[in-house]
């Protein structure tokens, strides 16, 4: 069994002071200041047939929420409101795969607003969008995340009737985050 998170040893503070500076930031560049930002960790790497390499979160997930579970989203509003879709907790397959925290657990450990099973994603990000004047995510990283948010935008575009104004702007979501990689913090040290 592979650990992934040592509750006893975790401090989510620097997590949570990363995500406010990139809420802030988020804010400064979008008029309005209503904005979101989407943020997927890497994908597992099959081996061969059932094995898998070792997972690696990906860098600007794991910057935001010190969270080293694979097949996670992080969504990230401007007012600094963070939701996190992970795996389900699932006991029988936790013997396979080690320890997953969980939706019920992540928001406590993780000092997080909010949390659901990665299935419920596509039911809870259309309404994350609802309202907001910039997408931010970052480009060019992961396969198939464009099509994605487009998928995700489909819905609330839909609603525009209903008065609900959707995202008429994209951000690569990079160029804020490596410009705030550049200086490390005590933590980081």
């Amino acid at each position: 069994m592979k650990p992934t998170l040592h509750l006893n040893a975790f401090n989510p503070q620097p997590f949570a002071a990363r995500r406010a500076r990139l809420a802030e930031k988020m804010r400064e560049l979008a008029p309005s200041g209503a904005s979101v930002a989407i943020i997927q960790t890497a994908p597992e790497v099959a081996r061969n047939r059932d094995a898998y390499y070792d997972f690696r979160p990906g860098s600007y997930f794991y910057y935001l929420t010190g969270f080293t579970e694979p097949g996670a989203t992080l969504v990230l509003t401007a007012e600094g409101r963070a939701t996190l879709f992970c795996q389900p907790k699932d006991i029988e397959r936790e013997i396979w795969d080690g320890y997953r925290l969980g939706p019920q657990a992540a928001p406590a450990a993780l000092g997080l607003d909010a949390a659901y099973a990665n299935t419920e994603i596509d039911a809870h990000l259309p309404t994350l969008l609802d309202n907001q004047q910039c997408v931010w995510w970052p480009f060019a990283t992961h396969d198939g995340l464009a099509a994605q948010i487009e998928r995700w935008l489909t819905p609330v575009r839909q609603r525009a009737r209903a008065g609900v104004l959707c995202p008429a702007q994209q951000g690569d979501l990079c160029q804020l985050l490596d410009e705030m990689r550049l200086l490390k913090d005590p933590h980081e040290l």
